[in-house]
């Protein structure tokens, strides 16, 4: 598909729409385009070290984790 053509489709289905709080959502993610994605420095950081740990052998099954953690997750 070209980019006119995703335009186009975008343009029509905008147009049938008539959930106002789903067109403002949709306003506001247009309108934070550019920094929806920003990612501090620390979350990058934090990303490298589980990348890290993962390739260490770091890591933990749900199973695992729900052991660990039973007496957390218990309402």
């Amino acid at each position: 598909m070209t980019v006119v053509e995703l335009k186009k489709a975008l343009h029509e289905k905008i147009e049938d729409l008539t959930d106002p709080d789903y067109l403002d959502m949709l306003n506001t993610m247009l309108s934070y385009k550019d920094k929806v994605f920003e990612i501090s420095k620390e979350h990058l950081e934090g990303i490298r070290q589980g990348e890290e740990d993962i390739k260490n052998g770091y890591i933990y099954s749900m199973e695992d984790f729900e052991k660990k953690y039973a007496h957390y997750l218990k309402q």
